[in-house]
């Protein structure tokens, strides 16, 4: 196993979860291999003519938890790609999940924008109904993929000034959304962008400063930064 440590998140390959057996059911709990969510979103998304083009995948305590990320070869725009996510547990922490987001390609900045779309137990029927859901999400990607373009486009035709642009890092803060020692992160990030691609001063770039601070997240918490990124979408759509 070639893997990576990171706040407790252990990145792995496909073949490792292959090895990760889901533990015994019960009555009334149905726990699936995390292979075999992965597989089923996989297979879905090639059977509509989406093709994966590479992959994340993680794993936590002890192997019950897992969460990927799944990059599209499906441009929203210019340098800026479908991404989608995709979570299992096996200690009864949450429901299988599903979301779609974007992902910039530049500097590999992950942001989820839609709430997860698909969430389904660990009952009888669970990885049946599952299957279905993602079916019918995959339908509509086509469409996401457009609404997707446009919401992009409106940040970054939103220009913000300095104190616009520290009142929502404030707020984001107020909210919950990140910890406060990470608004200092944010707030250099704004005033000396990493990338030159976001020196535009818009909300746009406002959201890669925030993205480009929540990466490490992604690694040792990947469910929790991909609900902070949602969140945050809906913080800068107002």
């Amino acid at each position: 196993m070639s893997s990576r440590v990171y706040g407790g998140a252990l990145e792995v390959a496909r073949n490792d979860l292959v090895l990760m057996e889901a533990p015994e059911s019960t009555e009334t709990w149905k726990p699936i291999r995390h292979y075999d969510v992965l597989e089923a979103v996989e297979g879905t998304l090639e059977s509509a003519g989406f093709r994966s083009r590479t992959s994340s995948l993680a794993v936590s305590h002890e192997d019950k938890r897992f969460f990927g990320v799944l990059d599209i070869e499906a441009a929203i725009g210019d340098g800026i790609s479908i991404a989608v996510g995709v979570r299992n547990s096996n200690d009864r922490k949450f429901p299988i999940g599903f979301c779609v987001g974007s992902r910039v390609m530049v500097c590999s900045n992950l942001a989820f924008s839609s709430e997860i779309v698909i969430s389904k137990k660990h009952t009888r029927f669970g990885e049946e109904r599952f299957r279905e859901g993602i079916a019918k999400a995959v339908s509509s990607l086509h469409q996401f993929r457009t609404v997707e373009a446009a919401r992009i486009e409106k940040l970054q035709r939103r220009i913000l000034q300095n104190h616009e642009a520290d009142s929502i890092i404030l707020r984001s803060g107020e909210k919950g959304i990140i910890g406060w020692r990470q608004i200092p992160k944010v707030i250099a990030e704004w005033r000396e962008p990493s990338h030159p691609e976001f020196e535009t001063r818009t909300a746009y770039s406002l959201l890669n400063c925030f993205t480009e601070v929540l990466k490490p997240r992604f690694r040792s918490q990947p469910n929790k930064a991909a609900y902070e990124t949602i969140r945050l979408q809906q913080l800068l759509a107002i």
